[in-house]
């Protein structure tokens, strides 16, 4: 059984579902239970997510997480992200005690392969396992977050967690404490606050299980000692995450992977794109191929 965590809240429901389809199709082998985190979701958009788990042969669990109590968090007009980033740091306190290890899924994101090699690393001395971040994140935020820079930075997204761990360290109450004492500082929500108290209790995986919309560009300041695992990664990707603030939904979405996405979310019975963004993003491609200014891979 593989135990699946993501968070949403009433804006993320069709994408929840994109996600969810993908991790079932490309892992058509395992059983899951899904976990889901939701602030304002409401009985309707419950119901049709856990339809559609149940039509795959999954559990699926909702826990409500009270508005209130992330109402205060760090967030910024400008920022691509909405407060329910910060639902995932809730985790260890609402997931039953009795499982101590989860996947961590974000919502903008498609699984292409399957994930069961990364479900079966050992994490049992380490708090989390995940992909490290790149220039400029890898030496400027742990500065930020005053922690040495030694210990570089992961991205948030995909996450191989110990809840044991986390539970030990009473990750939940250790996280409200460093919102508190380091609001100023905290740019990259709940990502910042897991790297700053987990800094020391982390283990870097391949970029195959995180492959971000920074990692397409056709050259990425990739860390010198990271480039097979890029090369590799793009030649065999297993996650493809849309970190940036162009979701494959948007017209202006420059991802290679866009129109794959689109069409699958389609092919599942999500409805993830309005007829509106449909057409502007046809014209948008056109255009961007005549003048030739795409400066992403080119998938095949």
């Amino acid at each position: 059984m593989i135990d699946i965590v993501c968070s949403i809240d009433e804006n993320y429901i069709e994408y929840c579902g994109v996600m969810l389809a993908s991790l079932f199709v490309h892992t058509s082998h395992e059983k899951f239970r899904i976990h889901i985190i939701c602030s304002k979701v409401d009985k309707t958009g419950k119901e049709k997510l856990k339809v559609f788990c149940e039509e795959h042969q999954a559990e699926v669990y909702f826990y409500d997480v009270d508005y209130s109590l992330i109402k205060d968090f760090p967030i910024r007009k400008q920022d691509h992200l909405s407060l329910a980033a910060y639902l995932r740091l809730f985790m260890s306190e609402l997931i039953p005690s009795h499982i101590n290890k989860i996947l961590y899924l974000d919502c903008d994101l498609m699984v292409v392969d399957s994930i069961k090699e990364l479900w079966e690393k050992n994490i049992d001395d380490i708090a989390v396992a995940a992909v490290e971040e790149r220039s400029p994140f890898d030496t400027e935020s742990p500065v930020v977050l005053k922690y040495p820079a030694e210990y570089s930075y992961f991205n948030s997204g995909v996450m191989l967690i110990n809840l044991q761990k986390w539970r030990e360290k009473e990750l939940v109450k250790a996280c409200k404490s460093y919102i508190v004492s380091n609001y100023d500082n905290i740019k990259l929500h709940d990502q910042d606050v897991l790297n700053a108290l987990l800094h020391k209790e982390k283990q870097f995986i391949s970029i195959r299980w995180n492959l971000m919309d920074f990692f397409l560009y056709a050259c990425p300041e990739v860390q010198p000692e990271r480039k097979n695992d890029w090369d590799n990664a793009l030649k065999s990707p297993a996650i493809i995450h849309f970190t940036g603030k162009r979701k494959p939904w948007m017209y202006n979405c420059d991802s290679p992977f866009r129109d794959q996405y689109i069409q699958f979310a389609k092919q599942h019975g999500w409805h993830v794109i309005t007829r509106k963004n449909a057409i502007h993003y046809f014209f948008r491609k056109i255009l961007y191929k005549v003048i030739n200014k795409k400066k992403t891979i080119k998938v095949k």
